[in-house]
């Protein structure tokens, strides 16, 4: 993959398994492991970015998780972040997945908007930020900042954040009543979790501070996401689907069940 090239931070990997998954668009046959095998969620370093961006940076992110993790061959195909011109990514170009990632992008927006008006946004230098903005602990309130809203509804100098969740699973039908009914559960193998930080600059130089760190973050995450697919052994061989769901904020992923095992009834794509 061109033009990724950044020192690698780890990405947190919770009680339920190692890193794991498959790499480079499929599964070897004979490999995978069991559906009552532990799932595993990889949770990647957060991403500050500005609204304009907040599209092309999330697209990168899911298109290579997907190719990642796609069940069949993959015709390999390399895009490049618009937003970031010197980050390139594999593009998951199968089926409709390259649609569903679009929706999913701007279903994210929607959902940071949608809880950045709920509320005062924090500013820069708030606790859950990350890199120049962790640092600059600037102090402007919400109040001194509401008659300068901008892209999704955040204020000059505020900053929402939320993150996307994409969920592998197989299907599986369970039969009741001496076979003559049946019911489709959906048997969860891995999970991950983007967290992002949408950041609106309040001049020139934090446009540009916000830009440089955003680059360096995507990087990472991307080299966290190609570190963290080259085991394979909780991935099933059948066939499986995805989901990916979106949230305003991490409390709201938590308090919908998506943090854990449970899966939403939403968008969901076969690969």
């Amino acid at each position: 993959m061109l033009g990724i090239s950044a020192n690698l931070g780890s990405a947190v990997v919770n009680s339920h398994g190692a890193t794991g998954g498959g790499g480079g668009g499929g599964c070897p046959d004979g490999a995978g492991g069991s559906l009552n095998a532990p799932w595993k969620e990889h949770v990647l370093g957060e991403i500050s970015v500005a609204p304009a961006d907040v599209s092309d940076a999330v697209t990168s992110l899911l298109h290579t998780i997907l190719f990642a993790r796609a069940p069949g061959p993959v015709r390999p195909s390399e895009a490049t972040c618009h937003a970031f011109p010197s980050v390139t990514y594999p593009l998951c170009a199968v089926g409709d997945v390259s649609r569903k990632v679009d929706l999913a992008a701007r279903t994210f927006e929607e959902s940071v908007s949608a809880a950045a008006a709920m509320g005062p946004p924090a500013p820069y230098g708030h606790a859950g930020a990350s890199g120049y903005f962790a640092q600059q602990q600037q102090q402007q309130s919400y109040r001194g900042s509401r008659g300068s809203f901008g892209a999704m509804g955040i204020p000059s100098g505020g900053s929402a954040s939320g993150c996307l969740v994409v969920a592998f699973f197989e299907r599986k039908v369970k039969k009741a009543l001496f076979g003559l009914m049946s019911n489709e559960e959906k048997v969860l193998f891995e999970k991950w979790v983007i967290p992002v930080t949408v950041v609106a600059p309040a001049s020139a130089y934090d446009k540009e501070s916000l830009e440089a760190d955003a680059e360096r973050a995507l990087q990472n995450a991307l080299l966290q996401v190609l570190v963290a697919v080259q085991s394979i052994e909780h991935i099933p061989n059948a066939m499986y689907d995805f989901e990916i769901t979106s949230f305003g904020s991490m409390e709201a992923m938590q308090s919908d069940g998506a943090y854990g095992p449970g899966l939403q009834s939403g968008a969901t794509v076969r690969v």
